[in-house]
């Protein structure tokens, strides 16, 4: 795969099945520290988002089949549904570190309502503080 179709698949990724930048820090996080296990309140914790916010997260890329929670729902793992979801999640985190603004530009662009939810969240987690 040449590295343009190989940015076509991630930014595709992007705009289809992650849609926000907390939904892909928490991704990013699970998948950077794999394969501990988190609970909610320690990817919020780690990232500095509310429960709430956390929760949807967690919800939505469980439902995506990107992770799952072990038998008493307690603990998230990450665990693509399958091989090409995993291969997709490889190559994005290799290049978020390389090229942050790129795949932040891609979630970003889709809707001009999502700047105002990406500070939006920034304020939330310094709340907390």
């Amino acid at each position: 795969m040449t590295k343009q179709q190989n940015s076509a698949v991630i930014t595709r990724f992007i705009r289809e099945q992650i849609q926000t930048v907390p939904k892909l820090e928490v991704l990013l996080l699970l998948h950077r520290e794999q394969p501990r296990p988190f609970t909610l309140a320690e990817v919020a914790n780690e990232l500095g988002f509310e429960n709430d916010t956390t929760r949807e997260q967690l919800t939505s890329l469980e439902a995506i089949g990107l992770i799952e929670t072990d038998s008493d729902k307690s603990k998230y793992h990450y665990r693509p549904a399958n091989k090409s979801l995993k291969s997709i999640v490889n190559r994005l985190a290799v290049a978020y570190r390389k090229q942050r603004v790129p795949i932040l530009s891609a979630i970003l662009a889709e809707e001009p309502d999502k700047v105002r939810r990406f500070v939006e969240a920034f304020k939330c987690a310094r709340s907390n503080d």
